[in-house]
C-alpha cells in the first residue's frame, strides 16, 4: 500500500491562542474549532477531569491541514510535539 496524501499533522500544544494566531500569521484558515471532553477523552489522554480544544487548520489551496490541540485545565506536558500524521490512500 502506497501512501496518496498527508490528511493533516497533528500538534499538543501549551498555549493554543498562541499557536492558533502563529498559523494564522502564516496564511492557514481555520476550517473547524471544537471542545470534546468525557470518559472517552480521558481514556485517551490518561488524565480525569479533561477536556481537549481542537483546531484544525488549512492551507488556502486544501492541500495541507494542521490540528492543533490544546488540554484544559492547563497541563504543561512537557515541550509542544507533533502528536499524530494521518495519511490518506486511494481504495
Amino acid at each position: 500500500m502506497k501512501v496518496h496524501r498527508i490528511d493533516h499533522v497533528g500538534i499538543v500544544v501549551n498555549d493554543l491562542p498562541a499557536a492558533k494566531a502563529f498559523f494564522l500569521d502564516l496564511g492557514l484558515e481555520v476550517l473547524g474549532e471544537t471542545e470534546v471532553k468525557g470518559e472517552w477523552v480521558e481514556r485517551v489522554i490518561g488524565l480525569n477531569d479533561v477536556r481537549d480544544t481542537v483546531v484544525m487548520l488549512g492551507m488556502p489551496d486544501g492541500e495541507a491541514n494542521i490540528g492543533l490541540t490544546g488540554i484544559h485545565p492547563y497541563y504543561r506536558l512537557g515541550s509542544d510535539g507533533m502528536e499524530r500524521v494521518c495519511y490518506g490512500r486511494r481504495s
